[in-house]
């Protein structure tokens, strides 16, 4: 039997495509997991023009929300802004039903901050882009 499927790459993939391998391990997890409310989580941080300067993306499913992206322009570090939006991800994540929250962070980013903000690190990937390590940090919402 000839197989008939290529494995390809495409740098600019077209969303319905991405959109079909999203929906279809969804429907995975809701049919095999139980694992239902997939929901996005966007928080952002404006100046007075309405220009976005920073924000936190990320999503929860299940009891778990997975933050996959904090940053903050460079002109408004260290003002509270980084606390805030995490703080505002936790109330809504507990407002979702999570009890836990995770992370990935390079040595050069903020592994300090989020150990300061109460997130533990369980993991380490080394040799990422030649001397760079990404480290894995969760919290437990809540009692445990």
């Amino acid at each position: 039997m000839s197989e008939s499927y290529a494995v390809v790459s495409e740098e600019s993939p077209n969303s319905e495509d991405v959109n079909v391998v999203r929906q279809g391990l969804g429907r995975f997890n809701r049919e095999t997991g139980g694992i239902a409310n997939f929901k996005e989580l966007t928080l952002f941080v404006k100046d007075t023009a309405g220009q976005t300067v920073g924000g936190l993306l990320g999503y929860s499913l299940g009891t778990w929300l997975h933050i996959e992206t904090l940053w903050l322009d460079e002109s408004i570090r260290r003002r509270g802004y980084g606390t805030r939006l995490l703080q505002r991800a936790e109330e809504e994540a507990v407002a979702r039903g999570c009890c836990v929250v995770d992370l990935t962070t390079f040595d050069f980013q903020a592994p300090r901050f989020y150990e300061k903000k109460g997130y533990m690190a369980f993991g380490e990937l080394t040799e990422v882009g030649a001397e760079h390590s990404v480290y894995f940090f969760r919290k437990y919402l809540g009692k445990r």
